[in-house]
């Protein structure tokens, strides 16, 4: 058995909006996060994964990238269901790949990272 460490990379758009806040609760909690058409991140997910052989890499890569194309160049809150009444932050995000990456991939996930911004991400305990 081997570890792989795969990094994709995709770019989306979110709201931070709590509806049952204001206007200006919201303004106030979230800065500049808050607007009415959301604001955009250019992403960093990480993920390692237990393959039996080398030559599975290919194989993995594949059903990672299915997954992150998903969510590339789209409005979280417009495109992913599960982000309709949630607020798409880096945790939640992580949270989706999650639960993605463990329906929709054959190998073993054993870790996983998720960067807003190189100072700012979440990590899968």
């Amino acid at each position: 058995m081997k570890t792989v460490i795969l990094e994709s990379e995709f770019s989306a758009a979110h709201f931070y909006n709590q509806p049952l806040w204001s206007k200006e609760k919201n303004r106030e909690v979230f800065g500049r996060c808050f607007t009415e058409f959301g604001h955009g991140h250019n992403y960093l997910l990480k993920s390692e994964w237990v393959v039996p052989s080398l030559n599975d890499i290919v194989e993995l890569r594949k059903q990672v990238e299915s997954i992150v194309s998903k969510v590339d160049h789209e409005h979280l809150n417009f495109v992913i269901p599960e982000f309709e009444n949630k607020i798409p932050t880096t945790e939640v995000i992580l949270d989706y790949f999650e639960t993605q990456m463990k329906k929709n991939v054959s190998f073993k996930l054993i870790n996983l990272e998720l960067f807003e911004t190189p100072e700012i991400g979440a990590k899968l305990f």
